[in-house]
């Protein structure tokens, strides 16, 4: 394990620079938090690693921010954030937010995963995952950057690293990006491709033990916590309310009141769609966050997708039917 690192290695900018005092700039030490455990820290500087117990008189600290220590590692204060996303990952520049161009492309969920960003005050880029099996990327893609003409938007196959060389620019060195975005948005595909070391032979380099942080073979530093991984859109905000109003008052009409809408007899979301009183995609894309809530992280998506091809196939079948 690499223990030599340069600030601007680990990401040190301008606006951490200004903060510093005299008496840092001469007689103390300046480390980024690298990995947190419920009872300690592990930091990285320019000194190597070393370790920081976590107790009460400490102040919320998580993996990115950026401490002032002494020369014996004792802790003295914690730099303001660039960005934060509350008790999760700090200063990140760049939020590569995932999605993927089939069944689970979902624009209201793009939508609040930018707020989500933009709350925590840093940038987000849209990556269009999958954009080598959707004949509409194109037309998704449009629709995603008429949401802010200044958006960057782009769509990519995370499996072949040719296609993510328009992230290249993103990707600087000092610069650390994070990726969120739903279970089967292509997180891991492009994570491996990114960490593939180069033609020139560069490759990834881990910062400490836990790999939490990662410089990429580009210089970037990936941030790739647990929590970030695990972030789902857990709530209904008031535009979700406001959009699904006719389906969460539909839902209320279904025979029993802990429907999931996947398949239980006397759902009267599958039966509005099969009487074509209400469009598959839109309800599915209500399903898909009716169940954002639920524990297990893998039915967020997964029944999503299963109601959109069984309400499309239903619906075949009575077309196919009229018609004989």
């Amino acid at each position: 394990m690499d223990s030599t690192f340069t600030l601007l290695d680990l990401g040190w900018q301008a606006y951490f620079q200004q903060q510093l005092s005299l008496d840092d700039l001469e007689s103390n030490r300046i480390a980024r938090i690298c990995s947190q455990q419920e009872n300690r820290f592990e930091l990285v500087g320019e000194f190597g690693f070393f370790t920081l117990e976590n107790h009460p008189d400490l102040p919320r600290m998580v993996v990115g921010d950026w401490v002032i220590t002494d020369n014996d590692h004792g802790f003295l204060r914690l730099l303001e954030s660039r960005s934060n996303f509350e008790n999760i990952a700090s200063n990140i520049d760049t939020v590569f937010l995932m999605c993927a161009l089939n069944e689970d492309f979902n624009i209201n969920v793009i939508k609040r995963y930018l707020a989500l960003t933009h709350e925590a005050q840093a940038d987000a880029v849209v990556v269009l995952t999958k954009a080598d099996t959707c004949e509409e990327a194109a037309e998704k893609r449009a629709q995603v950057e008429k949401l802010d003409p200044l958006l960057i938007v782009e769509t990519v196959n995370a499996l072949d690293a040719k296609s993510l060389r328009c992230l290249s620019p993103l990707l600087k060195k000092g610069k650390t990006i994070a990726l969120l975005g739903a279970v089967g948005s292509g997180k891991s595909a492009l994570i491996n491709t990114l960490m593939t070391p180069t033609e020139d032979g560069k490759a990834q380099t881990m910062i400490g033990e836990s790999g939490v942080l990662k410089i990429l073979p580009s210089g970037a530093i990936l941030l790739d916590t647990p929590f970030m991984r695990e972030l789902q859109l857990t709530e209904f905000d008031g535009s979700a309310i406001a959009d699904f109003a006719d389906l969460i008052a539909l839902a209320k009409q279904c025979r029993f009141s802990d429907c999931r809408h996947d398949g239980e007899p006397g759902c009267a979301i599958k039966n509005a769609v099969m009487n074509d009183r209400l469009d598959a995609q839109r309800a599915a894309n209500f399903l898909l966050l009716h169940n954002e809530d639920d524990s297990d992280q893998v039915t967020r998506s997964k029944p999503q997708e299963k109601f959109y091809r069984s309400a499309q196939s239903d619906v075949r079948a009575r077309k196919h039917s009229s018609a004989e």
